[in-house]
């Protein structure tokens, strides 16, 4: 990597080999007699990296104290391995180096690079390396990839993207493999390291007509969900039967022009009868903009009407965003 800056950012796809560049940058400059740092997510994640370091260094160590995770080298280099549950971590101490790796899995990195990596790095006007396969929507690891390609940033900050095949010791035909049979928004992430952004696609992007679309029966022997959606104008409810956790059938979507929530009840026990319900739906229905007349919402009328209990409602408090009604 002869065009690295002082901050560097890896976007790789999986088994790229993340790891094995993280133990070269930490070894090369702590033989030296440097003091470097090692980052990873959670304290549990070190311990494969501290084995692999103690047993690569061997006799250069001069002291380790597992427990701290730490290491000193009779060069006088020390390398120091902190999780990042806390983001405090490293506080006080200064560095030649840091390997921030996994960074998408370190739910808390832009508090710890702003609040305490960063000024860690300033007496040897260090530098670090932010390794990581990325993950789907926008996030802060992502954010420092594009500093490479900002004219604030890219004098100190450089950018490297790997896919999976990048690494020669992995077979090809074995991701060819994962790709044939992976949702392409999935590999196209873990495989190629592409940013993957959910809010930019499709709300059905897998939907196939020949696939999706079809005659569906009511399955007697299972409960039968509606979904209430109060328009103005259609008033609505979907009809849903869920066989299997990763199954939904929609049985139809009962539309009423110029009516309201009394009459689509009405409807919905004519063509239903006395089946088990289970009610979800818009969220607004239970608010107070949502009364009707006697202080009654839309959900009081039709667990009225319907003759439901208290488990039948599966109301939301309130509805979820865009973004996250969108189908994994």
């Amino acid at each position: 990597m002869q065009t690295k800056r002082r901050f560097n950012v890896l976007k790789c796809g999986r088994r790229f080999g993340k790891t094995s560049i993280a133990k070269e940058l930490i070894i090369e400059p702590a033989l030296d007699g440097f003091p470097v740092a090692y980052f990873c997510p959670t304290y549990k994640d070190l311990n494969d990296f501290w084995i692999d370091i103690v047993k690569i260094l061997g006799d250069a160590i001069k002291q380790k104290n597992e427990q701290l995770k730490q290491i000193r080298l009779i060069t006088g280099g020390v390398i120091d391995m902190w999780s990042l549950d806390e983001p405090d971590s490293g506080r006080g101490r200064k560095y030649k180096r840091v390997v921030i790796d996994e960074c998408e899995k370190a739910k808390k990195l832009k508090t710890a690079w702003n609040g305490t990596i960063r000024a860690t790095l300033t007496d040897y006007i260090g530098d670090c390396w932010f390794l990581s396969t990325p993950q789907f929507g926008k996030t802060y690891f992502k954010e420092l990839f594009k500093r490479s390609t900002d004219e604030k940033y890219n004098h100190e900050w450089q950018g490297w993207k790997f896919t999976t095949y990048d690494n020669p010791f992995m077979d090809a035909q074995e991701i060819d493999s994962a790709k044939a049979t992976l949702d392409p928004m999935y590999f196209n992430c873990e495989y190629l390291a592409e940013d993957v952004t959910l809010d930019t696609m499709l709300w059905a992007y897998a939907f196939e007509p020949n696939k999706h679309l079809g005659k569906v029966e009511i399955l007697k022997n299972l409960e039968i969900i509606l979904s209430f959606d109060f328009n103005k104008n259609p008033i609505s409810c979907s009809v849903l039967q869920i066989p299997c956790f990763d199954t939904i059938r929609v049985i139809e979507t009962i539309k009423l022009a110029n009516s309201d929530i009394y009459e689509l009840c009405d409807v919905i026990k004519t063509k239903y009868g006395n089946t088990l319900y289970l009610i979800t739906g818009d969220a607004s229905g239970s608010s107070t903009s949502a009364m009707v007349q006697d202080n009654m919402n839309y959900y009081k009328i039709i667990r009225a009407k319907l003759n439901l209990s208290n488990n039948q409602m599966m109301v939301p408090v309130v509805n979820p965003r865009l973004a996250d009604k969108r189908p994994a």
